[in-house]
């Protein structure tokens, strides 16, 4: 069985796209048991900049067919849309994706530290809604380990950056010292703690949080003396703010261009900075033709994290080679794994044969001194084992050893196993498969 990944990220999908393949919290238990019908094994990394489902499947190409397939109907998104954004990769490859993304190599914001947290929480929705099986709880155990080393072995998280500071410094261009300005925080999740922690040491005028669920909003601003507004006022708030920071999981916007144009009214030299930071969009995009508003969303990013990216492109090769090993490793337990069952049904065999030599020919060597006994019997061990050396060897550590594994099965007459581990196909991009692996109405 292969592992396959299928989804989107900010690389090659704008967040047009992205906001409408989004999981919020609540979403992903139904579509983690949706996702279980058509897999073995799943789990779904959703957040901002990516929409990823990771699987263990039966065969690799009907298996990508089945994960854009569920993409699509699960988010009611049209196949011939989706399916020129996909991505996918197949097995190697997408261990390889994955542990790069936990290292925040994949990321906007190269060596961010957002993404590891949000790895760990997709992997934890995924055991709790029964779809994390032990294979991929072992992948998603290495691709957590991985993502720590990166980040302790070498020098790509020194002086961490995250949207979210890179957001804020793209505001304070705008409205310069953030001392004087009043700052509206809209959303009470990991975001938006993030966004208190950087405010503090800018030390804004006054800082607000807003959110439907007043008790987060107020245990967030407590820790961050931080002063709570009920939802209702949220409409006052924008009236009275330099700085909106808006990061909620809602699944459509929650601050309307009307909103924000009645926000203006009797404002002079008061611009408006509205970072919105959340997929789906939290802010509608027409707010940005208001006269005095600045409308950033997570894609205006982009430009300030590729240059930050070349800034700190010595960093990469180091931590894409930590990959490479975590990739190695994981994959040769992978294939021992899978052929594992295949030599101890070699060595079963063998030794069956052994057995039943040694005991006719012990029989006829009846006046041989114990010790010359045991000296044939050594002698038998010792042939069995030299022989088995090199074809056990090569079943554990050839690229093919599945194959040859099929091979051996057949040239010693061994039952195959249960499960038997299909080939190591190259990574594919989904939309470049034929007709016959992604239809071109993927929801149809």
């Amino acid at each position: 069985m292969p592992i396959i990944v299928v989804g989107v990220n900010q690389q090659i999908t704008p967040v047009a796209i992205r906001e409408q393949l989004a999981f919020g919290s609540g979403e992903l238990p139904a579509a983690l048991t949706q996702l279980g019908t058509v897999a073995a094994e799943g789990f779904i990394l959703s957040t901002c900049n990516r929409v990823e489902v990771y699987a263990l499947v039966g065969h690799a190409e009907s298996g990508s067919r089945a994960i854009a397939r569920f993409l699509a109907e699960s988010r009611g998104c049209a196949g011939d849309l989706l399916t020129p954004h996909l991505y996918g990769h197949v097995h190697t490859a997408a261990v390889r994706h994955l542990f790069a993304v936990a290292a925040g190599l994949d990321s906007m914001v190269l060596g961010e530290d957002q993404i590891l947290a949000q790895v760990k929480q997709a992997l934890t929705q995924a055991q709790q809604a029964n779809t994390l099986g032990p294979l991929l709880h072992r992948l998603g155990h290495a691709a957590l380990e991985t993502g720590k080393q990166v980040r302790t072995r070498t020098v790509l998280n020194r002086a961490p950056l995250s949207v979210v500071s890179v957001a804020l410094g793209l505001a304070t261009t705008h409205l310069g010292d953030l001392s004087r300005r009043n700052v509206v925080v809209v959303g009470a999740g990991r975001t938006a703690a993030l966004t208190l922690k950087h405010l503090a040491g800018s030390g804004p005028a006054g800082v607000t949080v807003i959110n439907r669920t007043p008790a987060r909003a107020a245990a967030l601003a407590a820790s961050h003396q931080a002063t709570v507004l009920p939802w209702t006022d949220l409409d006052a708030a924008l009236g009275a703010a330099d700085l909106v920071v808006s990061c909620t999981g809602a699944p459509e916007p929650v601050i309307r261009t009307a909103a924000v144009r009645r926000a203006m009214i009797g404002r002079v030299n008061c611009p408006l900075v509205c970072l919105d930071l959340a997929v789906p969009r939290d802010v509608e995009p027409a707010a940005a033709t208001v006269p005095g508003v600045t409308l950033y969303d997570v894609d205006s990013l982009q430009a300030i994290c590729a240059d930050n990216r070349r800034q700190r492109a010595h960093a990469i090769g180091h931590a894409q080679a930590v990959v490479g090993t975590a990739t190695e490793r994981f994959m040769a337990w992978w294939q021992a794994r899978a052929v594992a069952p295949t030599i101890q049904a070699l060595r079963d065999h063998a030794e069956t044969i052994r057995d039943a030599e040694l005991a006719r020919t012990l029989a006829r060597l009846a006046h041989l001194p114990p010790a010359d006994q045991a000296a044939v019997q050594y002698l038998a061990a010792a042939l069995v084992n030299k022989l088995l050396h090199q074809p056990v060897t090569v079943l554990k550590t050839a690229p093919e050893g599945a194959n040859m594994a099929q091979v051996v099965q057949e040239l010693f007459g061994l039952a195959p196993p249960p499960q038997g581990a299909l080939p190591d196909p190259a990574p594919t991009p989904v939309a470049a498969l034929p007709a016959t692996l992604v239809p071109a109405h993927i929801g149809g």
